[in-house]
């Protein structure tokens, strides 16, 4: 199924939301079916990865964000790079390939190929309350640290949304929790347009009383 099918079938009716946890990236289009809000792609990250990753992080990184297309996505990458560091590696080859890969694969499902990358390291607790994304789509991956909390539908209060997380959670066990390295693809809502399916209700872990750390790549498509 390509955009153009999946913005067809938006309509006023609303289907009970399903997600799909998968091992197979090639998958990963069934997020466009019409009662699917999450996509989540159970992978490990490769060794080499975690410890550039770590080593990294012993410094002080600037957050990357940037337009980024299919077409120009090695050269745009390239300069992303050079913001984190002056000289390459091998294991650095690793990680910045995966951007690239999973980020071109995402921007197939933009009509006009094009989306907003954001990289960062992330220590606080922004974004810790539950709620559902202004975009069509967003790619999402935690490579350090905990990954993004989200609420199967049975699980949610979503006429509390906006309010507290003791109101929007109906049932706080099945709150679920992406892995570290698991690449979710989350649907969200745009504002007064309707469509077929809800967006998935999600948050950020909170971190500050862990003293955790995240390093996360999102991918946003409006």
């Amino acid at each position: 199924m390509n955009v153009r099918s999946y913005l067809s079938q938006l309509t006023t009716v609303r289907s009970r939301p399903q997600q799909v946890i998968c091992r197979n990236w090639e998958e990963r289009s069934r997020i466009l079916q019409h009662d699917v809000n999450l996509f989540c792609w159970t992978r490990s990250l490769a060794e080499p990865v975690i410890l550039y990753l770590e080593e990294r992080m012993q410094e002080p990184l600037q957050p990357v964000r940037c337009p980024v297309e299919r077409k120009g996505l090695s050269r745009q990458l390239s300069a992303a790079r050079a913001v984190w560091e002056n000289t390459g590696s091998q294991e650095g080859d690793l990680f910045w390939k995966d951007v690239q890969n999973i980020t071109h694969d995402f921007l197939d499902f933009s009509k006009d190929g094009t989306g907003i990358l954001h990289l960062k390291v992330v220590a606080d607790d922004a974004c810790s309350k539950f709620h559902v994304d202004g975009y069509r789509l967003r790619l999402f991956t935690s490579y350090i640290g905990p990954g993004t909390e989200w609420l199967p539908e049975d699980a949610v209060n979503r006429y509390a949304l906006g309010t507290t997380n003791e109101q929007i959670v109906k049932k706080p066990t099945r709150s679920q929790r992406m892995g570290t390295g698991h690449v979710g693809i989350l649907k969200g809502e745009i504002p007064n347009q309707n469509q077929s399916t809800r967006g998935i209700v999600h948050r950020s872990p909170p971190l500050q009383e862990t003293g955790q750390r995240r390093l996360i790549l999102r991918v946003d498509i409006a």
